[in-house]
């Protein structure tokens, strides 16, 4: 389900994206245009990127659940028993899409299990939709004033 909420929130920025572009939005021209555009697809690319680290850390949970035979304290397939010696538990987190391995002295360290690229592409592209969205209202912000005061005279 969480799958196709993503994948409808990619296809709904990417359609976003494709209709600022086209002629005949008459409401922004020029480089706010451009800046739309931008933006839709750096959302469309951060919600993409992120939904591919939480589908991995949910493989990664699943196959923590998995159980069976040589399967203790984690099958041998999950990412805490295949890269560190000694772990005895492991915390996912979706917010750095990170798998946090506890070792047996308690020490903990994050593991492979999502790529760096996919990280850095999803952080980075949030920031530039944010950066680029933050940008568009403070430029719409000098033009809806200077509309109400024309408009009150």
């Amino acid at each position: 389900m969480a799958f196709l909420a993503a994948l409808a929130l990619v296809v709904f920025f990417l359609l976003r994206c494709l209709g600022a572009a086209l002629p005949g939005d008459g409401h922004r021209s020029g480089w706010r245009r451009v800046l739309l555009v931008v933006a839709y697809a750096c959302a469309a690319t951060a919600t993409a990127s992120y939904s591919w680290g939480a589908l991995t850390l949910m493989s990664t949970v699943a196959v923590a659940q998995d159980g069976g035979a040589d399967s203790a304290p984690f099958p041998y397939n999950h990412p805490c028993r295949s890269q560190l010696k000694g772990a005895v538990d492991y915390d996912v987190e979706f917010l750095t899409l990170r798998t946090v391995c506890v070792l047996e002295g308690g020490e903990r360290r994050a593991v492979d299990d999502v790529p760096q690229r996919v990280r850095v592409t999803a952080a980075a592209s949030a920031v530039s939709t944010a950066v680029l969205a933050g940008i568009l209202l403070a430029a719409e912000a000098p033009r809806e004033r200077r509309r109400s005061v024309s408009g009150s005279r």
